[in-house]
């Protein structure tokens, strides 16, 4: 290891190396050398420049030409004060009462060009004749006839048969006539629309009138066909689209599907851009097999407060016979204060949230949910809270409060779901010494952590609860009624942390009380509360060179380093066997987990511990951006003395071997990723925990991934405390497999597709398959899926959608599910917005 440093310290070559030439070049940049160049004259003294010199060029007196890395757009001039220039191949006329440019006949004026093959311009009138092959540009706006009128100065005018272009949403087409009305409101007669080229118009819209208004972004139009393909396809009375991405009120396209449940499935919405922060979509959604349901969705914002409110209500469901609902209302809120970058709380601020959120009944997500993560939903939440940071010589604690109910719900009567207790209330305060903000050091690399010892104390009191009937007969979590638990923690540490190393020993101690009610009096003894200390002492190195050989196949500068850790903590044994579980589980066995104290993560179980966890990770890094391209860690947990305390009560045969704990990732340049994990425990000679994944991108559209996970549970003791009624035996729960990817076939066709196995049971989880056909102004996107959501429901939906580019889609939207269900993908159409100076001329 002798080639290796300590990270960041200064006994690093590679850092004296740099600091020296650096601090070479600071002192040669103070020495004069003599060049043959002139210099430039001095800059007038700074009263005198602020009156007199430009220092950055407008339109106007530019006096200092400042060299720039990208073009930018000077101030706007108004009509008034430009100027206006003329060009052609020969010019008569009389001085200010009439003008004749002849060839290639040219006017320009703020931006605007007008173009024939013969001009003739009446400044009395302000009115520009324009014959032959006749043009008019402004921006990126185009049009093009065999003769036209204009007003050069009001921005009116009007052309004979044109063809128009609008470079911003790609959309161009033909008219009978154009009236300019100003500089912003185009109309046609009898005109068409499309965002295709000329040579493959694959799709058009025609009008009897298209009124287009380039400051509010919005088209008006009339007696409107849509034609694909030369088959008419839909047919308007009147209609308005927005012609950029901007919101506007109106219809949207409508979402059309066939569901294996409901049938044919159309919902229109409809948009309603109340104000800027706040918005309505309206979902009307008919289902031939269920009936007419009606939708909203309310969303605001504000400097204070955002949040969305949205609700569902079916009045009459064909099937069963009831009606059936659905709401769901998220807010945040702050009261003072405020907060930061990055979300963080400013000091004293006081800030609150709602999540509200319920269904009629058990299957309501299972019938109604267009999305296969929705169909799954078990379990809805209803929490409000609060928290505040204090001021003053109280700066250093944060006080809480929240309430928090749970609908659970039973969609599968083979697999019944736990519900969980109700909190009703919960509070909270928390005290941290070392509240001030991370910063960095003087060189401005490394950040700065607080010094001293750090003192942490909190006091939690929650009130449990636990309804049977709001649970849909859920199976009860344990054999309480109700309880109230108080938990205070405490914890001084003494954290030594540089660069190079780190070492920080920690005392801690957490005390429980209890007092509990069952569910049947003397069913169960007395709950039984405990008051535990931990100590535990965390340290590693860390060490790192230049990885030279590597730069041949990455080709960039590259290090290595070296991180041992060292972990260990001991904890007593006191039994827990009549403490209750109301908020704690397993914490799993992972690279984070391994290197705790504690192997439960919740308030009601601390564990006994006497054991030291020792781990090793390499990484490596490019030198010059910081960004991690792979790393490897090996870490294993030496018990002293076996573990007592199990979630269920006490582990009747404790042992003291540890697993070994093995992770690995690979990022190779953007184009290939591997993550690897495994769990291996030596005394059964076998993997606990398997999960490999693996992903290959070689250019955009282009995906490949795999995963696969398996699971091995020990076992399961009862206990009539926590609801478990009886044992368990130690099985495979998990062994699954997925693969999805995305791969284009031509240049217009792309598939993609995922399929998930289970091979405990010997089925297929879910199946997606999808085809993209993008043409020059489309995209058809279709998609086929099928999901189980239960042991007696299998859902199957079909998807599709026709996506004209820039003006509107028509079908369901499928990029969703797409995007859910293959990682990676990416839509084949993304428009490419137009450049400023695409039409200059």
């Amino acid at each position: 290891m002798s080639h290796y440093r300590l990270r960041a310290g200064f006994r690093a070559p590679l850092f004296l190396a740099i600091t020296l030439r650096v601090l070479m070049g600071v002192a040669l940049l103070q020495v004069p050398f003599s060049v043959r160049a002139q210099a430039p004259a001095a800059l007038p003294p700074v009263s005198q420049a602020t009156q007199n010199f430009t220092l950055l060029p407008d339109r106007g007196n530019v006096t200092v030409l400042k060299l720039d890395d990208q073009l930018r757009v000077g101030k706007p001039i108004a009509d008034g004060e430009a100027l206006t220039f003329t060009s052609s191949d020969a010019i008569d006329g009389v001085v200010e009462r009439d003008m004749h440019l002849k060839g290639r006949a040219q006017i320009r004026r703020n931006g605007a060009v007008l173009k024939a093959d013969e001009i003739t311009y009446n400044p009395d009138t302000d009115i520009a004749d324009l014959l032959g092959n006749a043009e008019l540009s402004k921006g990126n706006t185009t049009f093009k006839g065999p003769k036209g009128q204009f007003k050069v100065d009001a921005r009116e005018g009007s052309m004979e048969t044109p063809t128009y272009e609008l470079r911003d949403t790609r959309g161009n087409g033909t008219a009978k006539k154009l009236t300019i009305e100003n500089s912003d409101i185009f109309v046609f007669d009898k005109a068409t629309y499309t965002t295709c080229t000329p040579e493959n118009m694959d799709w058009y819209f025609t009008v009897s009138s298209l009124e287009i208004d380039n400051e509010q972004k919005e088209m008006v139009g009339t007696n409107g066909v849509m034609r694909f393909f030369n088959v008419p396809i839909a047919y308007v009375p009147y209609f308005t689209a927005p012609t950029s991405g901007e919101r506007r009120t109106g219809l949207l396209a409508p979402v059309v599907g066939y569901n294996s449940n409901n049938g044919l499935d159309i919902t229109q919405p409809y948009y309603v851009n109340i104000a800027p922060n706040r918005d309505l979509l309206l979902l009307p959604r008919e289902m031939n097999h269920r009936g007419f349901m009606l939708g909203a969705s309310y969303r605001f914002l504000d400097k204070e407060y955002s949040g969305v409110a949205t609700g569902e209500y079916l009045p009459y469901d064909k099937q069963t016979g009831t009606n059936r609902w659905k709401y769901d209302w998220q807010q945040r809120q702050i009261f003072a204060g405020g907060v930061g970058p990055g979300g963080a709380p400013l000091p004293g601020s006081w800030n609150g949230y709602v999540n509200m959120a319920r269904v009629s009944d058990s299957l309501y997500p299972t019938d109604f949910s267009q999305s296969i993560a929705g169909q799954v939903t078990s379990q809805f939440r209803q929490e409000v809270g609060t928290s505040k940071q204090l001021t003053g010589e109280l700066s250093n604690w944060t006080v809480g409060a929240k309430a928090a109910s749970f609908q659970t719900l039973q969609p599968d009567p083979n697999n019944l779901v736990q519900a969980p207790y109700n909190v009703l209330p919960n509070i909270t305060a928390a005290y941290n010494n070392q509240l001030s903000p991370v910063v960095s050091d003087t060189s401005g690399k490394y950040l700065a952590l607080p010094t001293g010892p750090k003192t942490t104390f909190s006091t939690d009191y929650t009130r449990f609860a636990y309804a049977l009937g709001s649970n849909f007969n859920a199976p009860p979590p344990g054999a309480y009624t109700q309880a109230d638990r108080t938990v205070v923690k405490g914890a001084l540490a003494l954290p030594q942390v540089t660069p190079g190393y780190y070492i920080t020993p920690t005392i801690s101690f957490q005390s429980n009380t209890y007092n509990a009610t069952p569910y049947v009096s003397g069913s169960v003894p007395n709950a039984q509360g405990f008051t535990i200390p931990t100590f535990s002492l965390d340290s590693g190195l860390a060490f790192e060179r230049e990885a030279s050989e590597l730069k041949g196949f990455f080709g960039r500068d590259m290090l290595l380093t070296m991180e041992p850790r060292a972990f260990y903590a001991f904890t007593p044994y006191q039994s827990q066997a009549n403490t209750p579980v109301f908020d704690t589980a397993d914490a799993g066995f992972g690279v984070s987990q391994i290197f705790t104290a504690n192997t439960f993560i919740g308030n009601d179980r601390v564990a006994d511990t006497n054991a030291a966890t020792l781990g090793l990770t390499s990484r490596m890094i490019e030198a010059n951006t910081g960004a991690e391209r792979a790393n490897v860690t090996l870490a294993q947990k030496q018990q002293f003395t076996g573990q007592k305390v199990g979630l269920n009560g006490n582990i009747a045969n404790p042992t003291t071997y540890s697993d070994t704990l093995g992770s690995a990732s690979v990022r190779l340049l953007g184009n290939f990723s591997a993550d690897m994990f495994g769990q291996y425990n030596t005394q059964l000679n076998r993997f606990v925990q398997t999960t490999v994944g693996a992903s290959w991108r070689p250019t955009p559209g282009r995906s490949l991934n795999f995963g696969y996970r398996n699971v091995w549970s020990p076992p399961l003791q009862p206990s009539a405390q926590n609801g478990q009624a009886t044992y368990v035996p130690a099985a495979t729960t998990t062994d699954q497999y997925n693969i999805s990817g995305q791969w284009p076939l031509t240049r217009e066709v792309s598939v993609l597709g995922r399929w998930g196995y289970d091979a405990l049971t010997i089925k297929t989880l879910n199946t997606l398959i999808g085809l993209e056909w993008t043409r020059d102004c489309w995209t058809f996107r279709g998609a086929y899926s099928q999901a189980v959501n239960t042991s007696l429901i299998t859902t199957t939906q079909v998807l599709f959608q026709i996506e004209f580019r820039g003006f509107a889609s028509a079908g369901s939207n499928p990029v969703d599910i797409m995007k859910l269900n293959v990682p990676g993908y990416m839509p084949t159409s993304k428009p490419i917005p137009p450049s400023i100076y695409e039409n200059y001329q």
